[in-house]
């Protein structure tokens, strides 16, 4: 039996994407639960575009977000 998460539960990660123009980077954010996707395509993968997707992310979301898991990238750390 698989644990059971409240809706609102995401997990967001990134993916360098090759395309014939050159690179890009895919974010995606994915609801445990409900597997509501959201997903968008950037130039960078640095913290004002993290910062941004995750405005749009709540913005987009029908419901509440509760939890963020993310990749401890370095994109999501705090400043020293």
């Amino acid at each position: 039996m698989f644990k059971a998460y409240p809706i609102g539960f995401f997990h967001i990660d990134i993916a360098e994407v090759r395309t014939g123009e050159g690179k890009l980077y895919l974010w995606m954010a994915i609801d445990r639960t409900s597997k509501y996707a959201f997903a968008q395509l950037h130039e960078r993968a640095d913290r004002p575009v993290a910062c941004a997707f995750l405005k749009a992310l709540i913005e987009a979301c029908p419901y509440r977000l509760h939890i963020i898991l993310t990749d401890n990238g370095i994109q999501f750390a705090e400043l020293p």
